[in-house]
């Protein structure tokens, strides 16, 4: 009897002791499957003297087969790098362990978004760099930021309600994302010369016409990193740097600050916590005064989303959070539990889930509805299926879709941003194939003379319409 209560005893202990520390996973279930290659697991524990967590894939052979992420106050944030088919993820903190499967399916969808490291006619792929003997890893840097981007998409519109929906990449047979090397047919001073004189936007034009054919934007979106982006100590200006993106296809984003930015998932949480400052005189610090690595890594990728965002029609935001306003300089956040220190904040911060880089509730549901974001090709469709209409004597708007509408926005100049979806009518459960609104409903009655407002749709089909219209004030304050 005594031999069983102490054996009893022993299991009441060991019972206690592992549900003291337990490690629980709370945004993915075994089993769950995905249609992209780095899943981003949140999770908690009671222990909340953890900093550090550990994901060990134990069904992969890749470098990046362990990986460490980040804790703090009991909660957990780590990235697993997964290989097709079933994943068997063991997370580790301490003595604790949790065991998690997920299946990474590959995405089947032919719209990608591409990634193209542009040189200039020379051929120099070298980037400026603050880091002694860089080794200039520029193929790793540009894959672990589409990947990063990448599952800050899936995860941001997966907490927003719209399941985990992303853009998909392409990948060659090892996982790696492939970094098209682009040699332009300019050298870089004449390149520089080309926007000294007329403009980042005719420079842009330059690089879109280079690309159009052997990189057609038709079935992607490219983004594009020119090498030879280069600060010039002294004048305090960066030739060859800019960041522009447009419903053409194409997004642009300067490379001089890509120095910060990880070599390899391996690296993705000690680099959102460099806290290395850079040395403003002679290298760009584009990190809104934080004049840190870690501050101009999370600005800078986060930036080359949002440009990828305006190539995905989405506007610039008034979400203060939005990648398509500034929230793109705390893209880092989606990846760590607190905050390193940096410029004009020498202490660890440990932010609020609200205080986090996201899609907007007003660009969300846009991508929802947006091509480049679905497992599969959209279908071919023949004609003209959504239509937008505007009376003009009584300023009424009409949108029709024989597919059922899915979405109305509406951007204007200042930028406001305005967005319809059918959740916010009763009866959501049916297809909505024509819907009116009052114009100045939308843009108020003190809309100013010659404001801009642009319209459009989007049906169940992916298809879309869109509309401009103008403020023209007359005797009787109608709309023209």
């Amino acid at each position: 009897m005594k031999s069983h209560f102490i054996f009893l005893f022993a299991l009441l202990c060991l019972a206690v002791q592992a549900s003291v520390f337990a490690l629980e996973v709370t945004n993915y279930s075994d089993g769950t499957v995905i249609d992209y290659p780095v899943a981003l697991i949140y999770g908690t524990t009671e222990d909340a003297s953890l900093t550090e967590i550990q994901c060990e894939n134990t069904s992969s052979q890749k470098s990046t087969r362990i990986l460490n992420g980040s804790a703090f106050g009991g909660r957990f944030k780590v990235l697993a790098e997964l290989v097709p088919g079933e994943n068997t993820l063991v997370l580790k903190s301490g003595p604790e362990e949790k065991t998690l499967k997920i299946t990474y399916r590959k995405n089947e969808n032919p719209l990608v978004v591409r990634m193209i490291y542009m040189t200039d006619s020379t051929g120099n792929t070298e980037f400026q760099s603050q880091k002694k003997d860089d080794p200039q890893n520029f193929r790793g840097k540009l894959d672990t930021a589409a990947k990063l981007m990448q599952t800050f998409t899936a995860e941001r519109m997966n907490d927003a309600g719209y399941g985990r929906k992303t853009f998909n990449l392409e990948l060659d047979e090892n996982g790696d994302v492939i970094v098209h090397v682009v040699k332009g047919k300019l050298t870089a001073e004449e390149y520089y010369r080309i926007q000294e004189e007329h403009g980042d936007g005719q420079w842009y034009v330059t690089v879109y016409e280079e690309l159009r054919e052997t990189y057609p934007m038709t079935q992607a979106r490219n983004l594009v990193i020119p090498a030879y982006s280069r600060f010039v100590p002294g004048k305090n200006i960066i030739p060859g740097h800019t960041a522009l993106g447009g419903s053409a296809g194409l997004a642009m984003f300067g490379s001089a600050n890509i120095f910060t930015w990880p070599d390899s998932l391996n690296d993705v949480t000690a680099a959102f916590q460099d806290s290395t400052p850079i040395d403003r005189a002679h290298f760009q610090d584009d990190s809104v005064g934080r004049s840190c690595f870690w501050g101009a890594a999370s600005t800078t990728m986060g930036a080359a989303l949002h440009e990828i965002g305006h190539t995905f029609d989405l506007p610039h935001s008034n979400d203060v959070q939005d990648i398509m306003l500034r929230g793109h300089d705390r893209f880092n956040r989606a990846f760590l539990m607190r905050e390193a220190p940096h410029a004009y904040n020498p202490e660890w911060y440990t932010f609020r889930d609200d205080e986090i880089a996201l899609w907007g509730p007003k660009n969300a549901p846009q991508l929802n509805w947006n091509p480049y974001l679905q497992d599969s090709a959209p279908t071919e469709r023949n004609g003209e299926k959504v239509h937008i209409e505007m009376d003009h004597q009584t300023g009424i708007l009409t949108v029709k879709a024989e597919d059922g509408i899915q979405f109305i926005g509406c951007v204007a100049d200042d930028p406001r941003v305005w967005i319809w979806t059918p959740e916010m009518d009763a009866d959501a459960e049916k297809p909505i194939r024509e819907k009116t609104f009052r114009f100045w409903d939308i843009a108020g009655k003190a809309a100013p003379e010659g404001e801009h407002f642009e319209f459009f749709a989007c049906d169940a089909n992916y298809q879309k319409a869109g509309v401009s219209l103008q403020v023209v004030r007359q005797q009787k304050n109608e709309e023209k």
